[in-house]
């Protein structure tokens, strides 16, 4: 149903002083906001961008210089985007490995990686990672459904985090009580236990192929009880400069240990506790 759509992506020339120019080409699998965010300094460096996204009226529609609609979940989908293109990245965890590890595997450019993408994508594996790799988190316990939160009883209260496709507030619950319990999602999930702190705080880093690592000022974060989702956010942080450095120091640790290139940012991991 796509065909022909594709050749957006295929290698774009420009003549300067007589001379032709080729234009390199990024395809982004998802529309909203940080895709946005990402085109806007693309822009800046003259990249070709070709955006994927099944919301016919994704925030990227409009900037991008091509953009498809369709399902970022779907092998063939994903596969057909990404061959024509130079860079292949995502703006959302939530989209078709499978077809990204072929894509790798014809030599295409995939960041972050695939195998990276396997670990962010399931809760359950992701605190795993972070306990293997003594990365500080907080106590978790993975369920496989409802009736087994009951069996965790002397664990709450805690957080209830799906372990696949949750984000933004998604698939996020506060199971408080063992009257809760039937209130709780009945799919496979973490059990994070609930953590008395004072300030949550975030930290983006980066890395490259070359394993430079940088990083960006720590921010401070206010959620709203009951959306689970950032309401404000505090630029630069006024935390004890310690603290800040800390942060830094954890968020180094994750994107090392993942062996990630790209951008990463964890607003729900860094928290510092008093």
């Amino acid at each position: 149903m796509l065909a022909g759509y594709y050749d957006f992506c295929s290698p774009n020339y420009q003549l300067f002083m007589g001379n032709k120019i080729r234009i390199p080409s990024l395809a982004i699998l998802g529309g909203g906001q940080l895709g946005r965010m990402l085109i806007q300094k693309a822009i800046d460096y003259n990249i070709h961008t070709s955006v994927l996204d099944p919301d016919p009226d994704a925030p990227c529609r409009d900037l991008c210089n091509h953009f498809v609609n369709g399902s970022f979940k779907d092998h063939d989908t994903v596969l057909a985007f990404g061959k024509q293109a130079d860079v292949i990245t995502v703006e959302i965890e939530h989209v078709n490995v499978d077809a990204l590890e072929e894509l790798e595997k014809m030599g295409k450019a995939v960041y972050p990686q695939p195998s990276v993408l396997r670990i962010v994508q399931d809760k359950g594996v992701q605190k795993q990672f972070y306990k293997d790799h003594n990365i500080p988190t907080s106590e978790f316990v993975l369920v496989k459904d409802r009736a087994e939160i009951s069996q965790h009883q002397d664990f709450l209260p805690a957080m209830q985090k799906l372990r696949l496709s949750g984000y933004d507030g998604r698939g996020v619950k506060a199971v408080k009580t063992k009257e809760q319990i039937t209130e709780a999602f009945d799919e496979p999930s973490v059990l994070e236990k609930f953590v008395d702190f004072q300030r949550e705080i975030s930290v983006i880093v980066s890395r490259n192929k070359d394993g430079q690592i940088k990083t960006f000022p720590v921010v401070e974060l206010e959620f709203n009880d009951e959306a689970n989702l950032v309401e404000y956010l505090y630029s630069p942080s006024q935390l004890a400069r310690e603290i800040n450095e800390k942060a830094t120091e954890v968020a180094t640790r994750v994107i090392r240990e993942l062996n990630m290139i790209g951008l990463k940012c964890s607003s729900t991991k860094m928290v510092m506790c008093w």
